[in-house]
């Protein structure tokens, strides 16, 4: 019997190595909920209300787009893998890179049949998209600089949020001549990624683990705790201004600013008397400022 023979089926290994590594249940309902802000918004500047196959097909795209990104990097942290983190499913033989190379290319080609099945004008959009994620993959050919800086890195990555944003709005067609309201959309984006990285890899001292880099251990607890809370702001602050560009900031103000003020009982108390992850408020965080901004306004018919 073969090696991979002896650890299963394929696709039973698969689905185990998604439940460690890229879990559907908990990163589906992110990734619904941004897309649909993205066609939601868009809908709302060209007075076009997206349909739910529309809906479908830009999640499908993201989807897969972040399974490449999470595929890539077991690629690129390999060797850190095997030296710090062997549980792992790749170190401790779960799936080999071989497997999740055949993976990563079935994901990107329904990416292409689903982009040309649903709009072919957005497949331009599709291209930008996969040319940044091939430069994230290459570090930029800077990658032991990059990894030195890792404010920079995470710069440079988080990037390809916005770039997303405006792939799934390309799904539901031209995207409108609003620029400053597409600028202030996609840095919330961009600001509500910042947040959520931060939270991933902001611990107390007693779950940092050697290998493993993390803001905390870099900067400091504090200052990556300020930090965090700073981008909840500045996410909030580029909402109001893109709910103020389509007419839905009555919608968001009330919602942002509660929110926003809950978010200072936490971060007071983390600051002070040590910190634990923060993944789960910054997704709620995530999913009330993109509901506000581009859900609700769809939902209830203010953008037709």
């Amino acid at each position: 019997m073969s090696a991979a023979g002896a650890r299963g089926p394929l696709l039973q290994r698969l689905w185990r190595y998604q439940a460690e590594r890229f879990p559907l249940a908990r990163h589906g309902p992110l990734i619904l909920v941004f897309s649909g802000a993205a066609l939601g918004y868009a809908g709302q500047l060209a007075a076009r209300a997206p349909q739910p196959a529309v809906l479908a097909a830009a999640t499908a795209v993201v989807l897969l787009q972040f399974l490449l990104m999470r595929v890539a990097d077991e690629f690129k942290d390999d060797g850190d893998d095997r030296r710090w983190r062997p549980e792992r499913p790749v170190p401790r033989g779960l799936v080999n890179l071989a497997e999740l190379a055949v993976l990563g290319s079935v994901a990107a080609a329904l990416q292409l049949i689903l982009v040309l099945a649903s709009a072919p004008a957005a497949l331009p959009w599709l291209l930008v998209v996969w040319g940044w994620f091939l430069l994230m993959t290459a570090e930029f050919f800077r990658p032991a600089w990059l990894r030195h800086h890792l404010a920079l890195y995470a710069l440079s990555h988080l990037l390809i949020v916005p770039l997303l944003a405006l792939l799934a709005m390309a799904l539901l067609g031209p995207l409108p001549p609003r620029p400053g309201a597409l600028a202030a959309f996609l840095l919330c984006t961009y600001a509500c990624s910042w947040a959520l990285e931060l939270a991933r890899k902001t611990w107390p001292p007693e779950a940092e683990r050697p290998g493993v880099e993390s803001y905390s251990s870099r900067w400091g607890l504090r200052p990556a705790l300020v930090t965090w809370w700073l981008c909840l702001a500045a996410s909030a602050l580029a909402a109001l201004v893109a709910a103020g560009w389509s007419g839905s900031v009555g919608v968001l103000v009330p919602l942002l600013a509660a929110l926003l003020a809950l978010s200072l009982l936490p971060v007071a108390g983390r600051l002070w008397g040590g910190a634990q992850p923060l993944a789960g408020f910054t997704a709620a965080w995530i999913l009330v400022v993109y509901g506000a901004l581009g859900w609700w306004p769809w939902l209830v018919g203010s953008g037709r």
